[in-house]
């Protein structure tokens, strides 16, 4: 009986393909997301750094120069915040808005981690019932009970269980992180745009 991983993907029955490709979409996301937040949080905190710089000399100008050369969904965020030709209350729902965008550009995708891990150990489990039942149904077929005539089935049983808990394991933890990422970012940028927002509105600012 071949030990290889590829034979003993094969013996944990058909069930094994649709966790191989649940295992294959959580790690496109997992690394898309690793990519994403490695790049995207340094480039969101000097953008603030230079922001509340600009903001604090009064000089907006510069400020919307700096937001204008952004992605599009940061530059409304910030842009929002930086606005002091309108009413703060106004302003601030603006923001708010541009914050909740923000939030689904950064959980992007997530929720399809969440739904694997979850969903996975029971896809695993119907794995263990087929076994099972295949383990039964040899023992039926040959009219013998005894390990050899079950072992097709109970191995069969456990590869697809394994596999399930892997798979479920590894998208569930990925998802905290990520979630926990996500949080910390918007948490971080809510403190910022109102700072930013008190700055701008603050009177001793030179309208620009």
């Amino acid at each position: 009986m071949e030990t290889t991983l590829w034979g003993t993907f094969l013996r944990g029955g058909w069930i094994m393909w649709p966790l191989l490709i649940f295992s294959i979409v959580s790690w496109t996301i997992i690394f898309e997301r690793i990519v994403f937040f490695l790049t995207f949080r340094p480039k969101l905190k000097n953008l603030a750094d230079s922001l509340s710089q600009s903001v604090r000399a009064g000089d907006l100008a510069a400020a919307r120069q700096i937001c204008h050369s952004q992605r599009p969904e940061l530059s409304e965020l910030f842009l929002g915040a930086i606005d002091n030709k309108r009413p703060r209350e106004l302003s601030e729902r603006t923001v708010e808005r541009s914050r909740l965008r923000l939030m689904g550009y950064l959980k992007k995708n997530l929720w399809i981690l969440g739904t694997i891990g979850s969903a996975s150990p029971f896809v695993g489990l119907l794995g263990t019932v087929v076994g099972i039942i295949r383990a039964f149904h040899d023992m039926a077929e040959k009219g013998a009970g005894g390990f050899t005539v079950v072992a097709a089935g109970i191995s069969e049983a456990l590869i697809a269980t394994g596999a399930g808990l892997i798979v479920a394991i590894v998208a569930l933890l990925t998802y905290n992180i990520f979630i926990n990422a996500a949080n910390q970012t918007l948490s971080g940028m809510k403190l910022t745009l109102d700072e930013l927002l008190d700055l701008s509105h603050d009177k001793s600012v030179t309208q620009a």
